[in-house]
């Protein structure tokens, strides 16, 4: 099935020449998106599917969006 994943901060160049549309399996849950992708799930901090945030043992759906946010830091 077809999702679109948005990364943001140091995440974003892990989108590559997909444009952000991902192919996976049926069944695919948030959480197994970094693997898939090419990263370590410690640096994926929240998960939104649409505007909702979402755990990552949310089952995706045929055409969802879902955007990754890596840990936020600062002072």
């Amino acid at each position: 099935m077809k999702i679109t994943v948005r990364l943001f901060g140091h995440l974003s160049p892990y989108i590559k020449d997909s444009g952000g549309i991902l192919e996976v399996p049926q069944k695919t849950v948030a959480g197994q998106l970094p693997e898939l992708m090419g990263f370590s799930a410690e640096n994926a901090a929240m998960y939104f599917v649409g505007e909702e945030r979402v755990e990552k043992n949310r089952v995706l759906e045929e055409g969802d969006e879902i955007k990754i946010f890596p840990p936020i830091t600062g002072g």
